[in-house]
């Protein structure tokens, strides 16, 4: 009898190099050398943000720091151009918020007088309102904002329903009501997008939503740990130089 022959065409070797691949193996780049697609996405999008930040100064915000509200009251009018990035500090404030008293309140408690002591008059509220919301939710919200090309308008949105308002912005359902102000337009269309349609920025979870979000915020939690995590409130200047607190708003 004669040996069956292989029936490629049913069953191809995927071993077998493709037809359009003639690169010969020693002009081809090491593997280490090619990045799984999503890595060549965090590349690009990496590189256009380390190029703002060579000519724009970079402000490094915990948002639900007193801190984070004078910063928006002292550089909303300035005709300069601030790049603002949400981090998030280490805390024992539940996802859901914290509601009554703890060592987390009295440490913005001590925030809150350090600011008002910066300022004159009723600029800032006397007290942290009652409700403290995870730093991560709120910077979650802030990221996908971003993505969106309203961050600017989000954050005043959210930092004025929280400190003028005492509303929790770091509740999904809050933020359904507070962002389409900001987020779902007239003229917007229906693509699908539950953000652009309904103002969805967090998840049930109180996560992100999209990838592009989530790589956001591990990309300015990254920058800020290697900034040795200066404060809920650092500005990184085009030089590089790096000032907190209430010197970070002279910009």
């Amino acid at each position: 009898m004669s040996t069956p022959t292989r029936i490629r065409h049913h069953t191809p070797d995927l071993r077998t190099p493709m037809p359009h691949v003639t690169t010969p193996r020693w002009a081809r780049p090491q593997p280490a050398m090619l990045p799984q697609p999503w890595d060549t996405a965090l590349a690009v999008r990496h590189t256009r943000t380390d190029e703002v930040s060579r000519t724009a100064p970079r402000l490094f915000v915990d948002l639900t720091s007193p801190w984070a509200y004078l910063a928006h009251l002292r550089l909303a009018d300035l005709d300069v151009t601030v790049e603002w990035a949400a981090v998030q500090r280490e805390t024992t404030i539940p996802r859901t918020g914290l509601r009554g008293n703890g060592p987390a309140r009295d440490h913005l408690e001590r925030q809150l007088e350090a600011v008002r002591a910066e300022v004159r008059g009723d600029e800032v509220p006397t007290r942290v309102p009652a409700v403290l919301p995870h730093p991560r939710t709120v910077a979650a919200a802030y990221a996908e904002a971003v993505d969106l090309g309203v961050g600017a308008e989000a954050r005043a949105v959210l930092l004025e329903a929280y400190w003028q308002d005492g509303q929790d912005i770091g509740d999904p359902e809050v933020l359904r009501r507070l962002m389409p102000t900001v987020i779902v337009g007239e003229h917007t269309l229906c693509t699908g997008d539950p953000r652009r349609e309904f103002g969805y920025l967090v998840s049930p979870a109180r996560e992100p939503l999209t990838n592009e979000a989530y790589h956001q915020l591990a990309r300015w939690q990254e920058q800020w740990d290697g900034l040795g995590r200066p404060g809920p409130l650092a500005l990184v200047g085009a030089s590089g130089t790096v000032r907190t607190g209430v010197a970070a708003l002279r910009v």
